[in-house]
């Protein structure tokens, strides 16, 4: 299968798919993850938090299989990067992970016990896991950005203080920051009363604020990390990502003041996807980049699996992801209706 390609090919591909499976998944969960980070602030009742969890409740869990494709994929298709990972990186990793199960058991739960202290317990575990994977992921992300510290025969030499520079602070802010008005712009576009307007009024501010970060955070990106342009200075066409991860904070914060709810959280989901992928371009062949000097970094031809495997994975991603997409369009379209005050969505 596939014997027409290359070894080098074939992870030239898959460090392809890798990128845009990720950028997927940062746009698929960044709703009902900022709609766990809002409810504590913007629920004032048992009924605005039944409509906010009705509105992410059907879609969570399979926008999560986007990050199960990319961590698998990761593990099969560049099994050095996958171990090294865990790694250099195993207290973020448990802390995604206890984010991940903390999010989860509390969507689930929020709205079958009557108990208002197990839901203020529910609730309050949905916003930890929130902040939890949104905060990890925006800071790894921008760590790869930058560079670890890896050194000579891939010898890690960081510690856990040394990836919160002010660049990985920053990226997990504004991480977090486009998840929250990813999550305000889906509230109110699925909800209908007095929540869908708190919503929307929030909105109006983050993304503004989204606009003047996603700035800084870029502006830093490609002044301030070493080797971040060579890439683009290679290939100038790449500079359209950043470019177009501006329009879209730009295009935010114009439908967001129109109170266009819709069009204005397409334009945050832009501007989230094109800050990653803008990142991502930046580091390759490298997929763990080092801070120390270039050739010690990990690229994705030394990672790659064997070319069977590569080979294998492809015609399997070839099936099953568009079965994945089909199935998630089929759930935006049966659960399209917006959420009402008295109404609570069985999934």
């Amino acid at each position: 299968m596939f014997d027409f390609l290359t070894h080098d090919m074939l992870a030239v591909i898959w460090f392809f798919l890798w990128c845009v499976i990720w950028g997927v998944y940062f746009i698929a969960d960044s709703f009902s993850l900022g709609a766990g980070l809002l409810t504590p602030f913007i629920a004032t009742d048992k009924v605005q938090r039944t409509q906010i969890q009705s509105s992410v409740g059907p879609f969570w869990g399979g926008n999560e299989v986007w990050l199960i494709l990319a961590a698998g994929g990761t593990f099969a298709a560049f099994p050095l990067v996958f171990s090294k990972m865990f790694t250099f990186l195993y207290i973020p990793m448990l802390l995604l992970l206890i984010g991940l199960i903390a999010r989860g058991i509390s969507i689930e739960y929020l709205h079958k016990d009557e108990n208002p202290q197990i839901q203020k317990i529910l609730m309050l575990g949905w916003f930890a896991g929130s902040l939890l994977i949104s905060l990890v992921l925006g800071v790894a992300f921008a760590n790869f950005f930058k560079g670890l510290e890896i050194a000579s025969r891939g010898v890690y030499e960081g510690t856990l203080l040394g990836l919160f520079s002010p660049y990985a602070l920053l990226g997990g802010v504004l991480f977090v920051l486009m998840s929250v008005t990813s999550g305000a712009l889906w509230i109110n576009v699925k909800t209908e009363g007095a929540i869908a307007a708190k919503a929307g009024n929030l909105a109006k501010k983050s993304t503004l604020i989204v606009l003047v970060l996603a700035l800084v955070y870029l502006a830093y990106s490609f002044v301030g990390i070493e080797g971040f342009t060579i890439n683009y200075s290679a290939t100038p066409a790449l500079y359209l990502l950043p470019v177009l991860a501006v329009v879209g904070a730009v295009l935010a914060v114009f439908f967001a003041k129109k109170d266009r709810g819709f069009p204005a959280f397409c334009s945050n989901l832009l501007t989230l996807l094109f800050v990653v992928e803008s990142g991502l371009a930046s580091i390759y062949p490298y997929m763990l980049k080092s801070s120390i000097s270039p050739e010690y970094g990990i690229n994705i031809f030394e990672a790659a699996s064997s070319h069977m495997t590569l080979s294998v994975m492809l015609g399997g991603a070839l099936v099953f992801v568009p079965i994945v997409i089909i199935y998630q369009l089929w759930a935006y379209t049966l659960f399209k209706e917006k959420i009402k005050e008295t109404e609570q969505v069985e999934y």
